[in-house]
């Protein structure tokens, strides 16, 4: 997707609650200042960075959605395709005890992938240290990366990643993945709608369609910052003929490598975005 202005709802964002490096409230900040009208933070296996985000709204004129993405798949898959959860409630529900499993599950791979690490001959103490200190934080690669350049150990961020942190290189631990129908159940659940993320980076994608097209999505993330022209026709059509809801968002997860200047340049122009709210309220979804 060429470069655009900003878009009036960029529904997929992530803060420094998962994997993003600005804290909620800066995201908001920063969402604001470009001119974001709405913003949605769909952090990896946690919702703890809404409440932070929606206090930071207040008195600005830009609306938090509520999200969270989820990685989804069956036991024994390498690969997994990654559903966003849309105006889910924050409070009690299947949603928050799943997520609170995969928040205990993350925490192990990231020991797991520190020692590793360490086992490189590099000295992680630091991270972990700050890990240990944020109980509720989602460390992920991401952090890690990082860690690694800011260090010195590796040249740059992807070089972390190709050389110690991708599958077959030697830190890599592999994910716990959630059943599609407990995720989507979940997400229902709490409140939201249940979209699958970025589809046009699903590999074999008629494969995978075969094996889920039939399970209960709400929406699909057609308008996605990395999709060309043809990937938003073609996923715009299957949205049509499943009657779901197309959404869109850039990703964004701070100002680095791929990432630099992203936030506003995927999502929804403001009709596109009030059809959205109208496809919620048809089903009884709650979008304040």
């Amino acid at each position: 997707m060429k470069k655009q202005s900003v878009v009036f709802a960029d529904l997929h964002t992530h803060s420094s609650v998962s994997d993003g490096l600005l804290t909620p409230a800066l995201l908001v900040e920063k969402a604001e200042s470009i001119g974001l009208s709405a913003i949605g933070i769909t952090d990896h296996d946690t919702i703890n960075g809404i409440k932070e985000a929606k206090e930071a709204s207040k008195g600005k004129n830009i609306k938090v959605i509520a999200g969270t993405e989820l990685s989804c798949g069956k036991p024994g898959q390498e690969k997994s395709v990654h559903v966003l959860g849309l105006f889910v409630s924050p409070e009690e529900s299947k949603l928050s005890r799943i997520l609170d499993k995969q928040r205990e599950l993350r925490h192990i791979r990231a020991l797991k992938i520190l020692n590793l690490l360490r086992e490189q001959g590099f000295n992680m103490d630091e991270l972990e240290e700050w890990f240990k200190s944020e109980p509720n934080r989602v460390l992920g690669r991401p952090h890690l990366a990082h860690f690694l350049e800011d260090k010195g150990y590796v040249k740059n961020f992807d070089e972390a990643f190709k050389k110690y942190l991708t599958s077959g290189c030697p830190a890599y631990v592999p994910k716990d993945y959630i059943e599609y129908n407990e995720a989507i159940d979940a997400i229902h659940d709490a409140g939201g709608i249940a979209v699958i993320a970025h589809p046009g980076l699903i590999p074999k994608w008629e494969e995978t369609w075969e094996t889920i097209k039939d399970l209960p999505w709400d929406g699909i993330e057609v308008f996605y910052i990395e999709h060309k022209n043809k990937d938003v026709e073609f996923f715009y059509k299957i949205a049509q003929e499943r009657n779901i809801v197309s959404t869109g968002g850039s990703d964004y997860h701070g100002d680095y490598g791929k990432h630099l200047d992203r936030l506003g340049q995927g999502g929804l122009s403001k009709e596109q975005f009030e059809n959205l709210l109208e496809f919620c309220a048809s089903r009884g979804i709650n979008t304040k």
